[in-house]
């Protein structure tokens, strides 16, 4: 049947018989096959029944299973007035006739047909398939009986499986039993009204009510049982006891053994009815608690007492006592279980075995004994373990207590099935009765096993009246060779044949074996059972389906078989082992397996007290190590966790949110786990999908988790491999860790008491505000049709939380506790240490360490990347490796990568609808870019290394174009990944380094080549370093030029008076002396050179001090200048050590001081690569200098590094060009910064082409600083706020002079700024120097060269202000040592400076670019730039002479004078104290070329963070109010931080608080109050109070400052009015540049129009405060509430930009369309586009864009002029389009309809979890 069957049958049934010989009459082929084919039925109804779906079909009926099988009928569904049912057409085939047959064939006298099973749960689905299967067997027709069943609504809802399992169900009323299968009304009346043959009761319910076999009786329908009066004889207890003691049986002292004859055992006959005589029963009766007590009386107390319901059963109704007190509340307990039950006492029988006879008699008055159970093993006296045939009895004593059962029943006429009970003793041999219980029991498959009888089906058959020695599974028993002879049997003489197996049965049960095997109840998702041919089962529920508070607890039975008692009892435990349930309910399977383990268990001494004995020693428990039970706990925890954060996600997905917020919380979060009052914090990281990291007290676990095909996990820690379950319950946490059940509650007040069962409170034990003392039972509640009293967990005076009769829930509160000693509460102790629990290491290969890492794990980024080529053997399969996760990664970072995530999460969200956990993947992967990063750029250098690798330089083309993609990526956060890129692409794109060499040999051995041309030549950029490998070339000629071009290029800059080479042993040698050529030359000192070559570094120590001496030599004697000025080079041709270098140029520090040596350099050429270089200047001591590393050695001195280290803390940065250096430096400064140093980004450069001063020239090497920042500042070392400076040295000499020079530099930098706008403000560019060299004659007509400095800075607040000055360097050293202002045609100030730290305006400008603007006052050079811009676009457009007027540009300050009214004026840049400045701006404009006016507000966001105070808002209500007056359009630039609220910082200290209750602050507080002294000490005015006893109370806080406090409320209504009568009365205009908040956003608002940049949201509230107003993180960014995202589709924003020059490029074309003043007619401008042509665009038949028809195409005119129109408010209103154009120069507006569909976004709001 499968691996997942829940049903492993045999040849024959469930099991084969133990005993008996194969029949005569049918072969035992045959009858093998007919029980194959019946269990194959039955494993595939009941597998089917495993999964069939919670839906209509699955508890009408089984459809699926027998149609299939056996092409059973459909099902109809039907319904009554009174009871709702179901029914089945009758079978074509099948009509009964076998079964007549049968019926008379075997002496019977009545063909049953149709029964109604008249119970639920386990007797109904066990009697179902039993009946079936011997209908199948014994008549080849599973379907010749029809089975009605009984459901109530908690059944249907539970999935019962016997309702799938019959024909028909009746649904009757829900509830209690007494409302349904205890109800013998509804019983009879389904009966009838269904037409059923006879009624099947089962065990429990009405089985034993003597009224339902009456009714039936009358109705005419058969009851399969005893008749009424024999039932109500021996169903009865205390008549049974009463029949014994009158048969001779002896009992054991009980109420009836009093008041009998002598005052002995009662004893009495039946009468006429067939009853005992009234008078006699109630002598053994107890009808009240006094009635009881008497009775314990003459019992006595001491072996205990039980009090027992005659009608009561499987352990209903029972409860032992041994104290008066106890007696009377267990008497009430019993009275309510089992209702209107008479009730008996009976002395407890100790060490007794509990030992039942199964007992059959017919109608013809025949008994049989079918052997017997032994159950012993009993909790509360129900019953846990049964097996057959009770060994612990002797043989002969066992056939007596059978003979005497079938007596008792052949006595009294008794038909049916019946159990007879005995106690009995093992070590005296003696038995007593107990009682009759007159029907089928649960754990008859006990039986069945060793005796081959299939009870239920004998039960029918003795109901058809067929003689019990004609039933062939009773003749095979008996030994019989003919099973269907009908020979009598004499079952009093004869004897059975010997058993020779073995039964064990469990029952599994929804109980809690930790709370007392308190019954539990709630859904079952799957049961999981594996039968073996040793062990079967059955259940009463299926998949999905639940255990209900109105059922029996027990829903499942399971018995194991075996040759002997020990094989049976392993046999269990292993399928014990196996078998797993799923759900909310308990169960007692693991309890199961320790007891049967137990030794007394095996050794088969245990008694019937012997379980309760253990139960209430708690000496069998299941226990597993309490850090593998936190563990298991914490796995669960985060499985559950990660889903559930997961489908937040998904479903938040689903409604159009965009927060991405949690994704991070599902691969990374803290998780606690209580257990035994410790609690356990954990930190949990996904490293990858199935490997969870838990860290605890810093000590980490790798848990591989798998989730099984059942929902279930499987980890592995501690080196082994463990199986947990689990589910959230009220109290707790109910885990499952490797089949073992754990309770881990959660910490509950104590003095809350809580129900941990469902049911209905029954009464209180105590009255309402009564002391409960802890352990004693407070409150009795009914629970599985059983009342169990619940104890106090504490001491302490009661209040009553529910009534009696309220219905219960787990976890419901029943009660509270005002605690008797509030000290005993326990404390949760913080775990420390580590736990005891092994840490495995976890091999996980390279490839998928980085597709983890690439997927949004955790992981080591580096460890990864140097793994993934592990098993890499050639270039190919590493390169596949590489391509893989590369594009893996791009296929993540290109979908966001430059756009707004809100936006890119939502359209994912829209193309993804039918799979948003992808959306999830792809949102998780992006939110890990730092170690994402570390990976790629880890891949990056390992592809690097290549070539080397595998001896290929030629990387594969789709590697490359990978690489070409991730060097494209735009955004900063790839900074370092596209400059990798950048460089692998560029290295790919330069010929390989032997080629390059090959080429410069050939150059220099050509006779043509002019060494000294090519020495200055702009073609030996790059092959400078190629000549370091050519000096230790084999050819002397090649050595000699190498050297020679290699010093003339390297001191291109300096004059060279005389250059030298020799070759000495094969090593060339060089010497130079040369002078500064920028030095006049009376002035400048000789100095001198020389180049050697030392065969390797080991050589050096040797070889040093001769070069030197060598080098002293040739210097003149007579020049010693007083500094050092002479250098010294040494090429390692063989490779060195730097630190053996520096040691070895330390012990020659004295001869290198004597010989005036500025700077030691060395060379190390590398194989097929650039040389290395390093420098020792004579500054440091001869000490290696980490800056100049890697320099050619007079970069130092012409990139000027010596004037930045003044100020600045360098460190160099990879640059791409080899003739440009990139340092970060940070401002030295002797006090810590909060957030760090100011930083400066350099780059500086040399130029040896000579046409920097050309337009072009300067465009082009503009760009290439331009670049070289861009790649800088995706350097995360680089702070956003960092300011750049771009130096660049020419090195050409230029003709003409300086003053033609700088002229021509501020013309070019006008034009550059006006292109080149964006990219200079996006890079914060502040300062742009070249140094350039004009060549001319000193005085005496000797060539000098005069160095000029061109800048163009905003060190001065002027943006990029253009500025030149004359250097005058010094003539030993070179440095500048002053800078003077070029004037009119003379030298004007001189001054010498080193670079400046920052300054105030650097330092506002930094903080500015920190909330993402531009500083206000820069805003007015980019007005100034755009303005040039509008004006080139608009002379390209007419395309004539036109020229830009002169003063295109100027502005005034808008300044408050001393009557405090604004006038114009101007003042220092960065003076200003308040937070918000106004300028009057004249600009001349295409439209006004004679000048217009416009007024600008500003908010400084660098002064008190831009915020809005009294001063900010008299300066915008002046400026705005100037501009109404003047009748000037006004543009108010916003970046703010809203109104400003102030603290007075002086009272914190002295505040003082009146509490109500000092002993409990929680209680509130009265009053703030200062003392006395602190009050007076205040200045006057700074509070309001009035005079209480221990001071003055505290009424209103002041201040003393004005403009902190509500005062600036009363400023935000004034500037909010204002603003509405401005844009009633003049032409307003909004900016928004950074976030603007509060009344900053209103008053944009209030403006109407507005230009919004990406980044600058308008915002109420910032996002991080409402996060902490809601409690959770909700939104992301600013952006969310106020970004262009929200602002544009709801028409606040009309237009939007992404940067600032952008935006002042909109203001400007916004002005355009404007009158000059409010009194001037619409401006119109010069316009080439005829006014008279015709609108060429045409109107297609199809829907097409209207805006085309508005500006035309490229092919055909639209209607408005040229490239005038401009289309505003395009995210709002769709349908319908503005915007603005000209016609003729003359300013329209314009509105058009869209005909066509569009889709319009509306943001969910994400603080709405039901927002759409």
């Amino acid at each position: 049947s499968g691996s997942e069957a829940r049903f492993a049958e045999r040849d024959e049934k469930p099991f084969p018989p133990c005993s008996g010989s194969p029949p005569k009459r049918r072969s035992l082929t045959m009858l093998k096959r007919g029980y194959a084919l019946a269990a194959a039925w039955l494993a595939a109804a009941v597998a089917v029944t495993a999964f069939t779906p919670n839906g209509p079909s699955a508890f009408v009926s089984n459809p699926a299973a027998r149609s299939a099988l056996f092409g059973g009928p459909s099902v109809a569904h039907e319904s009554s007035t009174e009871l709702s049912m179901s029914t089945v057409a009758e079978p074509e085939a099948g009509t009964g006739t076998a079964l007549e047959d049968y019926v008379k064939s075997r002496g019977g006298n009545l063909p049953i047909k149709k029964v109604l099973i008249a119970n639920n749960g386990m007797a109904a689905t066990k009697s179902i398939l039993s009946m079936r299967q011997w209908a199948y067997m014994e008549l080849g027709d599973e379907n010749a009986i029809k089975f009605v069943a009984m459901a109530t609504a908690e059944d249907l809802k539970a999935n019962a499986e016997f309702v799938r399992l019959a024909d028909t169900f009746v649904e009757v009323p829900a509830g209690k039993n007494l409302n349904n299968y205890a109800n013998v009304d509804v019983i009879t009346r389904v009966a009838q009204e269904q037409g059923v043959d006879a009624v099947w009761p089962g065990w429990g319910h009405a089985s034993e009510n003597p009224k339902l076999p009456n009714t039936l009786k009358e109705m005419g329908i058969k009851f399969i049982g005893p008749p009424g009066p024999v039932m109500s004889v021996l169903g009865d207890k205390i008549a049974a006891n009463i029949l014994a003691q009158t048969a001779g049986v002896s009992s054991i002292p009980w109420s009836g053994s009093y008041g009998g004859p002598d005052d002995g055992p009662l004893q009495a006959e039946l009468n006429d009815e067939g009853t005992i005589p009234d008078d006699i029963f109630e002598k053994a009766t107890c009808r009240s608690v006094e009635e009881a007590v008497e009775a314990a009386k003459n019992i006595g107390y001491d072996n205990g007492i039980m009090i027992k319901a005659s009608e009561g059963g499987g352990g209903k109704g029972i409860r032992f006592v041994d104290n008066e007190e106890d007696l009377k509340n267990a008497y009430i307990q019993v009275q309510n279980e089992v209702i209107g039950s008479p009730i008996f006492l009976m002395q407890l029988c100790k060490n007794a075995r509990h030992i039942e006879v199964q007992i059959v008699g017919d109608e013809h008055g025949n008994a049989v004994a079918l052997n017997g159970r032994d159950c012993s093993t009993q909790r509360r006296f129900q019953k846990i373990f049964e097996e057959g045939p009770p060994v612990i009895v002797p043989p002969e004593t066992f056939q007596k207590m059978e003979r005497a059962a079938q007596r008792l029943t052949q006595s009294i006429g008794y038909v049916g099935a019946g159990t007879v009970e005995y106690l009995f003793n093992a070590d005296t041999g003696n038995y007593f009765f107990l009682e009759l219980n007159p029907r089928l029991q649960v754990e008859h498959p006990v039986t069945e096993g060793v005796t081959g009888t299939n009870l239920p089906s004998t039960q029918l058959q003795v109901a058809m009246g067929i003689p019990l020695y004609n039933i062939p599974t009773i003749r095979k028993l008996y030994g019989k060779e003919d099973i269907y002879g009908t020979d009598p049997i004499d079952f009093l003489v004869d004897e059975y044949v010997p058993i020779d197996c073995h039964v064990i049965a469990a029952r599994i049960t929804a109980e809690n074996p930790d709370e007392g095997f308190k019954p539990t109840s709630g859904s079952i998702e799957r049961i999981k059972f594996q039968s073996t041919s040793d062990v079967w089962g059955y259940f009463s529920v299926g998949a999905n389906g639940g255990i209900h508070e109105f059922a029996d607890s027990q829903f499942g039975h399971l018995f194991a078989k075996g040759p002997t008692r020990e094989a049976a009892r392993k046999s269990l435990v292993l399928a014990l082992k196996e078998i797993e349930v799923r759900g909310e309910i308990r169960t007692t399977v693991e309890y199961l397996v320790q007891l049967l383990e137990t030794k007394d268990f095996k050794d088969n001494t245990i008694d019937t007290a012997w379980l309760d004995g253990l139960i209430k020693e708690k000496s069998v428990y299941v226990e597993k190590p309490p850090h593998d039970v936190v563990l298991g706990a914490a796995i669960l925890k985060a499985r559950e966790h990660i889903l559930t954060e997961t489908a937040n996600i998904v479903e938040s997905l689903e409604k159009g949110q965009v927060s991405t917020a949690g994704i991070a919380g599902i691969t990374s979060f803290n998780l606690e786990i209580s257990y035994k009052d410790t609690k356990y914090s954990f930190h949990v990281e996904l490293t990858s999908p199935d490997v969870y990291r838990f860290t605890v007290n810093g000590n980490s676990i790798d848990v591989p988790v798998t989730v099984t095909a059942e929902g279930g996990l499987v980890a592995e820690f501690g080196g082994e491999t463990h199986r947990i379950d689990g589910r959230d319950e009220p109290l707790g946490l109910r885990l499952s860790l490797d089949g073992v059940t754990i309770l881990m509650p959660t910490i509950f007040d104590p003095s809350e008491l809580r129900t941990d069962v469902t049911g209905k409170v029954v009464r209180y034990l105590q009255d309402n505000g009564a002391d409960v003392e802890e352990g004693t039972p407070y409150v009795e509640v009914e629970a599985m049709k059983m009342i169990m009293p619940i104890k106090a967990s504490e001491s302490g005076k009661i209040t009553h939380a529910m009534s009696p009769g309220t219905v219960i829930s787990a976890g419901d509160l029943l009660g509270s506790l005002e605690l008797k000693d509030p000290s005993k509460v326990k404390k949760i102790l913080n775990f420390e240490g580590a736990l005891d629990v092994v840490a495995v290491d976890i091999e996980t290969d390279g490839k998928a360490a980085v597709d983890n890492i690439l997927a949004g794990y955790k992981g080591d980024a580096e460890a990864a990347a140097q793994a993934a080529f592990a098993d890499a053997t050639d270039l190919a399969s590493a390169s596949a490796t590489v391509v893989d996760a590369f594009n893996e990664y791009l296929r993540v970072e290109t979908i966001f990568d430059g756009k707004l995530k809100d936006d890119v999460v939502r359209q994912l969200a829209k193309d993804n609808s039918a799979s948003l956990e992808s959306v999830v993947d792809i949102n998780r992967a992006h939110g890990l870019p730092d170690t994402r990063n570390k990976l790629v750029l880890g891949l990056l250098r390992q592809v690097e290394t290549f070539s080397d690798r595998f001896g290929d330089s030629a990387l594969p083309e789709d590697l490359l174009a990978a690489i070409d993609q991730l060097s494209n990526l735009k955004g900063r956060e790839y900074g370092e990944i596209t400059i990798a890129a950048d460089s692998i692409i560029r290295q790919t794109k330069i010929p390989a380094f032997e080629v390059r060499v090959a080429d410069l040999r050939k150059q220099l051995l050509d006779p043509e080549t002019d060494i000294v041309a090519l020495a200055k030549s702009s073609t030996l950029s790059a092959g400078v370093d190629l000549l370091t490998s050519l000096i230790s070339d084999e050819d002397a000629k090649v050595r000699a030029a190498a050297a020679e071009t290699y010093v003339r290029r390297v001191y291109r800059a300096h004059r060279i008076i005389d250059l030298s080479t020799a070759d000495v042993d094969g090593l060339i040698e060089c010497t130079w002396s040369f002078r500064f050529a920028d030095v006049p030359e009376d002035q400048s000192v000789v100095r001198n050179g020389i180049l050697s070559v030392v065969p390797d570094g080991s050589s050096l120590e040797s070889a040093l001090p001769k070069i030197l001496d060598d080098f002293g030599g040739k210097l003149d004697s007579d020049a010693s200048p007083d500094t050092p000025v002479n250098v010294v080079h040494i090429a390692l041709v063989g490779g060195s050590d730097v630190a053996a270098d520096e040691k070895a140029i330390a012990d020659n520090k004295s001869k290198l001081n004597m010989l005036g040596v500025r700077t030691l350099n060395t060379i190390i050429p590398v194989a097929k690569k650039d040389p290395l270089y390093y420098a020792y200047p004579q500054c440091d001591g001869y000490t290696e200098d980490p800056l100049r590393r890697n320099m050619r050695p007079t970069f130092h001195h012409l990139l000027e590094l010596g004037r930045l280290d003044q100020n600045f803390d360098l460190e160099r940065l990879p640059a791409v060009g080899r003739n440009a250096q990139v340092y970060i430096g940070s401002e030295k400064s002797a006090k810590p910064m909060r957030t760090g140093p100011p930083q400066v980004l350099f780059v500086r450069g040399i130029s040896v082409t000579s046409g920097l001063v050309s337009t072009g020239g300067a465009t082009r090497a503009l760009v290439q600083g331009l670049d070289e920042l861009e790649r800088a500042q995706a350097n995360s070392k680089v702070s956003t706020q960092a300011s750049s400076r771009i130096f660049l040295h020419s090195l050409p000499e230029l003709e003409g002079t300086p003053e033609q020079v700088a002229e021509k530099f501020g013309e070019i930098m006008d034009s550059l700024k006006s292109k080149l706008a964006d990219r200079l403000l996006k890079l914060r560019v502040d300062e742009i120097e070249v140094k350039v060299r004009i060549e001319s004659t000193d005085d005496n007509g000797n060539p000098i060269i005069t160095p000029v400095r061109l800048s163009a800075s905003s060190m001065e607040g002027e943006w990029l202000k253009t500025s030149a000055f004359i250097e005058r360097p010094d003539p030993v050293t070179g440095v500048t040592r002053e800078f003077c202002v070029l004037g009119e045609g003379k030298d004007s100030v001189c001054f010498l400076d080193p670079y400046e730290t920052s300054n105030v305006i650097q330092t506002k400008r930094a903080i500015a670019r920190r909330v993402g603007s531009t500083y206000a006052y820069d805003f007015l050079g980019l007005l100034e730039v755009g303005l040039l811009g509008e004006w080139n676009q608009h002379i390209e457009s007419l395309g004539d002479d036109t020229t830009i007027p002169s003063g295109v540009f100027s502005s005034q300050e808008l300044i408050e004078n001393e009557d405090g009214e604004l006038v114009a004026g101007a003042r220092a840049i960065g003076t200003n104290k308040e937070g918000m400045v106004a300028w009057v701006v004249s600009m001349k404009t295409p439209e006004y070329p004679e000048g217009r006016d416009v007024v600008f507000i500003a908010n400084d966001v660098t002064v008190k963070s831009g915020s809005f105070g009294v001063e900010e808002d008299e300066i915008y209500f002046k400026a705005s109010q100037y501009a109404r007056v003047n009748n000037l359009p006004r543009v108010y630039i916003a970046c703010n931080a809203g109104a400003r609220i102030g603290l007075y910082d002086g009272l914190k200290e002295k505040i003082n608080i009146k509490f109500y209750d000092k002993e409990s602050p929680s209680k509130g507080f009265e009053y703030l109050y200062l003392t006395d002294e602190d009050y007076k000490a205040l200045p006057e005015g700074a509070v309001n109070a009035h005079k209480v006893d221990e001071g003055w109370a505290v009424d209103d806080i002041i201040g003393e400052v004005h403009g902190i406090g509500v005062e600036n409320l009363q400023g935000s209504g004034k500037i909010a009015g204002e603003t509405s009568r401005a844009y009633n009365e003049i032409f307003t205009l909004s900016y928004v540049t950074g976030r603007s908040v509060g009344i900053g956003a209103y008053l944009n608002r209030l403006g109407q129009r507005v230009i919004q940049m990406k980044q600058g949201p308008m915002i109420l509230t910032g996002y991080s405060a409402l996060n902490k107003l809601l409690g959770r993180e909700v939104y992301n960014s600013q952006d969310q509430l106020g970004g262009p995202q929200i602002m544009f589709p709801n028409g606040v924003t009309h237009e939007v930009v992404d940067n600032d020059q952008e935006g002042v490029a909109s203001i400007l074309k916004w002005i355009s369309f404007v009158p000059k003043t409010t009194n001037d007619p619409p401006a119109s401008r010069d316009c080439a586009d005829p006014v008279n042509r015709d609108v060429e665009f045409r109107p297609t038949p199809t829907p097409y864009d209207p805006r085309l028809m508005l500006s035309g195409t490229e092919d055909a005119a639209g209607f408005f002029d040229t490239g005038s129109f401009k289309e505003y408010l395009a995210g709002w209103g769709k349908s319908v389009i503005v915007g603005r154009g000209r016609l003729g120069g003359v300013p329209m507006g314009a509105i058009a309809v869209e005909t066509r569909l569009v889709e319009q976004v509306v943001p969910a709001d994400p603080a709405d979890a039901n927002s759409r």
